[in-house]
């Protein structure tokens, strides 16, 4: 849209926001006009005013229905047509004040053009021609009648000339404002524009560090994956000491790498808007448990105890995002078995009313540890802040994990606070509101279904020979039967020659990918419909498992895999499958998805095989 167009279609948008303004004006000049002048001649003005404001109305029309539209040269000319008919009409009043009205007439009627060219000059700026086709007529009138009344009306050539004078420096001074006006307009007009570009370089820079971070997220899960597999491998079979220690030392490395990898992650969709929390119901009791087990061996290696409290009243199960409380509660232990070195750590749950009058559930945890000084105290939720660089360096860690789970308690709405006293400890403070699961049923475990799944038989879409092994080496275990695809197309004609249990998909294949795949699956006659179809992918952003989900799959586990999460959320698709088949009635809980957070190797069941 040109320029031009666009000071057109702003023009018609301003008069038609004006409009009532403009009639309201016009009756109350009608009526100061008869009480001067009498007569009918203000309501006949009046009525012409009516007229030609209806038929502005219309002809601006098709403007504000598409300002962005193009302006034909038929409807600028009838656009400046009714614009001059009415600086025409609108200002008439003017000189029948100055004819008839007397000295007080021709006062009013100067102060009235002088008023209506000022306003015209703010709404008719965005357009040149349709400046001039408001303005134009006035300064006609302003000029004019004062000669007018010299030439015909007997007028003092002194008071004609003083007025004309005063009308010609009125005008002067308007056109500055008006030129001023402009190059304030351009001015903002270029600021918008360079903002603008600004805007679109910044998403275009977003949208690239958000590529690279994907690529990044999938180059470096697939190594970890054998990393991380190997470690947990290693651990099952015997080892000497030293041994023991150096798998041990990797285990840590892999904690390590994942943590930074999933930190700077999270941040990265935190900083974007991506960032997004679940409302269902879980049980809560359960999940904050577990995140304190997973810290019993470290604790327990530092000879800290670690204890876990709730109050009586604390609820079982609640509505909300069982995968970022899990996080918060997970970052805040870590940071306490990191920074106690004796003494213990206590988890405590209680519940509360919130400063929004809202139920709230408190957690709270303390530790014995070196405690915060003030000034760490005071940028302590800051990115990338350890409170100095010799903590940075002891004990390691990307300074992200306390703003991550502050940024996600006010997702959900809560608060996360500290208090501190230096040499004494720390108690982090997490408030979130929360209501009541609807149905405390629906969360309970259940008893399992009665059903075989010794004998899973399971088609493995993979097409990278190391992860092929170690999904094998992970499922061997469990007595499951195999088979290997290399690629979406291999996977379509394996799963038409041979019925599957369950079916593990990667995304990024040759040939034709996980995502086709799993359409092409579901849209397929036959046992394909229904199979449990989980994802195994090193795509572990948001927008990686909600492609996923839309394409037909059941779950989404990423890399690097962690065997438990693996085998478990196998059970319980073959299990909730083979019961929709037999007619079962019985409820099978969908696994909590897999953690964004690392799940340290010490964490993992040693006695799968």
């Amino acid at each position: 849209m040109d320029t031009h167009a666009a000071g057109f279609a702003e023009v018609g948008l301003n008069r038609a926001k004006e409009l009532k303004t403009r009639l309201s004006v016009a009756i109350f000049l009608a009526l100061a006009c008869f009480f001067i002048v009498g007569g009918y001649e203000p309501f006949a003005w009046l009525g012409v005013v009516v007229l030609g404001q209806i038929l502005d109305w219309f002809i601006f029309k098709p403007l504000r229905l598409n300002p962005e539209g193009a302006v034909s040269p038929r409807r600028k000319f009838a656009c400046i047509l009714i614009v001059t008919l009415n600086a025409l009409v609108y200002t008439s009043v003017a000189a029948i004040l100055w004819a008839e009205g007397g000295e007080a007439g021709r006062i009013f009627a100067t102060l009235i053009i002088c008023g209506a060219l000022l306003h015209s000059t703010l709404h008719a700026a965005r357009s040149t021609s349709l400046l001039a086709a408001s303005t134009v007529p006035m300064c006609l009138y302003l000029i004019g009648l004062p000669i007018a009344s010299w030439l015909y009306f007997q007028m003092e050539p002194a008071t004609s000339a003083v007025i004309l004078i005063g009308s010609l420096v009125y005008l002067g001074h308007l056109a500055i404002i008006i030129r001023r006006s402009y190059e304030f307009t351009d001015q903002l007009v270029r600021a918008n524009e360079e903002a603008q570009d600004q805007k679109n370089r910044a998403e275009s820079a977003s949208q690239t560090k958000s590529d690279f971070l994907a690529t990044v997220t999938h180059e470096i899960r697939t190594p970890m994956n054998a990393v991380m597999a190997s470690a947990i491998l290693l651990r099952r079979t015997k080892l000497t000491k030293a041994q023991s220690e150096h798998v041990d030392m990797l285990n840590d490395a892999v904690d390590t790498l994942l943590a930074l990898l999933n930190d700077v992650l999270d941040m990265s969709k935190i900083e974007a808007g991506k960032m997004t929390v679940e409302r269902v119901d879980f049980p809560v009791i359960d999940e904050l448990q577990a995140a304190v087990r997973i810290w019993d061996p470290r604790a327990s290696d530092k000879n800290l105890q670690l204890r876990f409290e709730a109050t009586p009243d604390f609820p079982s199960a609640i509505k909300g995002d069982p995968l970022r409380i899990r996080q918060i509660l997970f970052n805040l232990i870590s940071n306490a078995v990191k920074f106690t070195e004796a003494g213990s750590i206590t988890v405590s749950a209680r519940t509360a009313i919130d400063a929004k009058d809202r139920p709230a559930m408190v957690l709270e945890v303390a530790d014995t540890g070196c405690g915060i000084s003030p000034v760490t105290l005071s940028r302590l939720f800051a990115e990338f802040e350890q409170g100095n660089q010799m903590i940075a360096r002891k004990k390691g860690g990307t300074g992200l994990g306390l703003a991550i789970s502050r940024r996600l308690a006010e997702l959900m709405d809560g608060t996360l606070d500290v208090r501190s006293v230096e040499g004494e400890g720390s108690i982090f403070t997490v408030t979130l509101p929360y209501e009541l699961a609807d149905s405390q049923g629906a969360i309970d475990e259940d008893e399992d279904v009665d059903l075989d799944v010794r004998a899973l038989r399971i088609l493995v879409a993979e097409d990278h020979p190391t992860n092929q092994k170690i999904v094998s080496l992970f499922l061997s275990t469990m007595g499951w039967s195999l088979a290997m695809a290399n690629d979406g197309v291999e996977a379509l004609e394996m799963a038409a020659l041979e019925e599957f249990d369950v079916i593990l998909m990667d995304m990024q294949m040759p040939n034709m990918d996980g995502l086709e795949a799993t359409r092409r699956l579901r849209a397929a006659s036959g046992y394909t419909q229904h199979v449990p179809i989980i994802a195994l992918t090193a795509n572990a952003m948001d927008h990686h498992r909600a492609a996923f989900m839309e394409a037909g799959a059941d779950a989404f586990v990423p890399k690097p895999l962690d065997p438990n999460v693996l085998i478990q959320t196998i059970l319980t698709y073959a299990k909730a499958s083979m019961a929709d088949v037999t007619g079962s009635t019985t409820q099978i809980p969908e696994p909590a998805p897999a953690s964004s957070l690392s799940i340290p190797a010490w964490q993992l069941d040693q006695n799968l095989g």
